[in-house]
């Protein structure tokens, strides 16, 4: 009967450790499988950045004849503010 006490506590020892065992190795396949797809989408992203930032770098920061319009017509008192429009761009802006 004792050898059969020790085979019990080997067996479940054992048991205990191959679940274990099987366990961790399951989580790892699927990880590593999807792991894959994000590194291309961010390298495509990147590229996609680089490119646009070349081309904003040759915009000007902003429009010289917009400016002078604005200006002349704030000092011939013809420039008119449509609080309503303003107020409705506000909101689709922020929210």
């Amino acid at each position: 009967m004792e050898i059969n006490k020790i085979n019990s506590t080997i067996n479940a020892e054992m048991g205990t450790s191959k679940s274990k065992t099987h366990s961790a190795v399951q989580p790892l396949d699927t990880p590593v499988a999807t792991a894959v797809k994000p590194q291309q989408e961010v390298s495509e992203d990147c590229r996609l950045i680089e490119y646009s930032q070349q081309r904003l770098e040759q915009l000007p920061d902003f429009e010289l004849a917009k400016v002078a319009e604005i200006r002349q017509s704030l000092i011939d008192g013809s420039f008119d503010l449509d609080l309503e429009k303003l107020t409705d761009a506000m909101v689709q802006q922020h929210g």
